[in-house]
């Protein structure tokens, strides 16, 4: 009797343990399934982020600024100047999206000789450029030095953001130079834009057509300091509200005196040639 009790109540407890593991079992399994359903939502819900077009701000940001004036002993020499003034002064912008901020970065860096220079580097770079301009003024005097270089922001539409990096280089001569160089970036895809973007190689030729009759019809100032067999597509270019800005610089188009050159083409206009792929991430509502 006592031997058939304990037979039952072991089998009772293996039982009891059975079910037990057979629940635990279930609400593993079921804990999992939430865990993977809540990944995938979670995955989902950052990819919605990311792709949340943001209102950009922004606030200037300086990064190297030093100016001196050197004094030049007396000269028998008309055109010596009596003094040199040296001015240096380089900014950028800070936004507030940090990808956005290493762009650019990226962008107002990439002609220097060191990738991927870091802030610390870059004001060094200058600061040695700097001195060395002070040193050789001293030996021989110049009517002034002056090398600046800025980040704008130009507007916003919805995605769509446009930069510009600009500069102003002066070294003595009867004028300095000064441009600007443009970029329109997708904030969803981190991409800037650029001419491969919106046009097929096979089209290129026909834009260059419409913007060389917009260079005609627009230049009636000046005479063209070049031919159309010389004109090319410029690729310093940025898309605003109504349309596609290409940009030249001074001399590149027109005499100094003209100044920078900004052709323009209406979404309208082009409208026939833009890539299947730039008219599907609907940059440009067409009617």
């Amino acid at each position: 009797m006592k031997k058939t009790l304990v037979a039952a109540l072991i089998s009772s407890v293996i039982l009891l343990t059975s079910c037990q593991d057979k629940d635990t079992e279930t609400k593993i399994k079921q804990l999992n399934q939430t865990v993977a359903q809540l990944t995938t939502e979670n995955v989902k819900l950052k990819e919605q982020i990311e792709k949340t077009v943001p209102a950009i701000f922004v606030e200037n940001e300086e990064i190297f600024n030093q100016s001196e004036i050197i004094k030049h002993p007396k000269s028998k020499e008309d055109y010596q100047p009596e003094e040199t003034k040296i001015e240096y002064s380089i900014s950028t912008i800070k936004t507030n999206i940090d990808w956005l901020n290493d762009l650019l970065w990226k962008k107002l860096t990439e002609n220097e000789e060191m990738k991927n220079i870091s802030r610390e580097q870059f004001v060094a770079r200058y600061q040695t450029a700097f001195e060395e301009d002070k040193k050789e003024v001293k030996e021989t005097p110049s009517f002034g030095i002056s090398h600046s270089m800025w980040t704008d922001f130009i507007a916003q539409k919805e995605k769509l953001a446009t930069f510009a990096i600009s500069f102003y280089d002066y070294e003595g001569g009867a004028h300095g130079i000064e441009g600007n160089r443009y970029f329109t970036i997708d904030l969803t895809t981190r991409h800037i834009l650029t001419l491969n973007d919106l046009f097929n190689e096979k089209d290129l030729p026909k834009v260059k057509t419409l913007l060389w009759e917009q260079y005609n019809n627009s230049n009636k100032e000046y005479e063209p300091v070049i031919g159309a067999d010389s004109f090319s597509l410029s690729n310093n270019i940025y898309l605003d509200s109504r349309g596609v800005h290409f940009i030249y610089d001074v001399y590149e188009i027109a005499p100094y005196v003209a100044g920078e050159q900004d052709l323009f083409l209406y979404f309208g206009q082009l409208e026939e040639l833009f890539r299947p792929e730039f008219k599907r991430n609907n940059y440009v509502k067409f009617l």
